[in-house]
């Protein structure tokens, strides 16, 4: 199963997982959560897009976290001589909905909005390195809510299909082969700043349909259209958005506007940081 066909279900741990963008003191806002979409310049006074019959997703999707990052010895005393893949029942932080195989037993889960991947771990008796194998993830980061998640290995081609069929040609991370980031280190009004990784254009998408910039082949700077979240942006350019929004933040607070100019890549090696 190739990484590329695969979208994953969020729920991350221990932070939320998604893009910052620093395209200069001001140029973009500080926002709290990658699901603030660009105001629209039109009457109508929502600035997030309007769920539709289509298969269009009706949101970006978000991971919720967990602070606990291992079963606690009452989990693993619960599952001692639980057959692995039982469910044992919703609980906080695991309440999605079960699909069960021809044979009875769990095999697609049905991620719900905060839920931990620890916790489905745990409802099912399953290792969290099990989940991560059936779903081609490195770890928590790699699931999202509102998606399907296998639990068992003659799942694992139906939930690619399910998950490609909720999102209507919606990229994530997980079509690319790797991810950027933008480092930003060091206090005071001047910052250090630097890149890892390659910014990279996999053409317009959901959220982030604007125009490009480049040098050289390479993506530079974006320009936001009504609609665009920064999760949308990182997904598109490959790139952290969180790290994104950082840097064109640089400690500065202001929502993301349509036809502003979020840069990509720093062409600097510091930045003026605004307390």
């Amino acid at each position: 199963m190739e990484r590329r066909a695969k979208v994953m279900v969020g729920i991350a741990v221990g932070a939320v997982v998604g893009l910052a963008a620093i395209a200069a003191p001001g140029l973009v806002g500080l926002i709290p959560t990658d699901q603030v979409v660009a105001e629209r310049q039109t009457p109508t006074p929502a600035a997030t897009r309007t769920p539709t019959p289509t298969a269009t997703p009706t949101s970006v999707p978000t991971t919720t976290v967990e602070s606990t990052p291992t079963p606690t010895p009452e989990v693993e005393a619960r599952c001692a001589g639980v057959t692995p893949g039982t469910d044992s029942g919703a609980r906080s932080g695991a309440n999605g909905s079960v699909t069960a195989s021809e044979a009875g037993l769990p095999s697609v889960y049905f991620v719900a909005g905060g839920d931990s991947y620890w916790s489905i771990a745990d409802r099912f008796c399953l290792d969290s390195a099990v989940i991560a194998d059936l779903n081609d993830i490195d770890d928590a980061t790699g699931i999202y809510a509102d998606t399907y998640l296998a639990l068992a290995t003659d799942a694992e081609s139906r939930v690619i299909r399910l998950n490609e069929e909720l999102r209507g040609g919606y990229r994530t991370h997980q079509d690319c082969d790797a991810i950027a980031r933008i480092e930003i280190t060091g206090d005071g009004a001047t910052r250090q700043v630097s890149l890892s990784g390659t910014i990279v254009d996999s053409g317009s998408g959901e959220y982030a349909e604007g125009a490009v910039e480049k040098v050289d082949g390479t993506p530079t700077y974006y320009t936001v259209q009504p609609g665009d979240t920064y999760r949308g942006i990182g997904d598109r350019f490959c790139v952290d958005s969180q790290t994104v929004q950082a840097f064109n933040d640089a400690g500065a607070s202001r929502v993301l506007q349509p036809g502003d100019r979020v840069q990509l890549r720093p062409t600097s090696r510091t930045i003026d940081w605004n307390e």
